[in-house]
């Protein structure tokens, strides 16, 4: 029997809805700080998923295998980054007039400050859901 998605993190997920963009770190971006804006669905130590209108950054694809990606989350404290590959992606919506996409991102790196920054936010969120 194959274990569900939850049985098979490692880490858990909170439920998360922020703003936050992504951007290809390595591709000629017709216009400088082109990026593609969307809203976290949910975050883990190791991962985020986002909800975005598009996979694409100008003409750049951001679910590209290996792409390696700049991701700015706006918490709750301020903005941190962090570089992330897409894990995988799938189409929200059944074909209607606005696309909807989620997007799961595996973490790569972060400062050391980011991380720590991320790490209280995990910890506020795994509290609340415990309340």
């Amino acid at each position: 029997m194959e274990q569900s998605g939850k049985e098979r993190r490692l880490k858990p997920r909170y439920n998360a809805e922020l703003p936050c963009d992504v951007a290809p770190c390595d591709a000629d971006l017709l216009f400088f700080n082109e990026r593609l804006e969307c809203r976290t669905r949910d975050l883990s130590e190791t991962g985020v998923g986002v909800v975005a209108g598009s996979i694409y950054v100008g003409y750049t694809c951001v679910v590209d295998e290996g792409r390696t990606l700049l991701f700015r989350l706006e918490l709750p404290s301020g903005a941190i980054e962090m570089e992330a590959t897409a894990a995988h992606y799938l189409r929200l919506d059944a074909g209607g007039d606005e696309p909807s996409y989620l997007i799961g991102l595996r973490i790569t790196s972060m400062s050391d400050e980011d991380r720590a920054r991320y790490q209280r936010h995990l910890e506020e969120l795994s509290r609340s859901e415990q309340d």
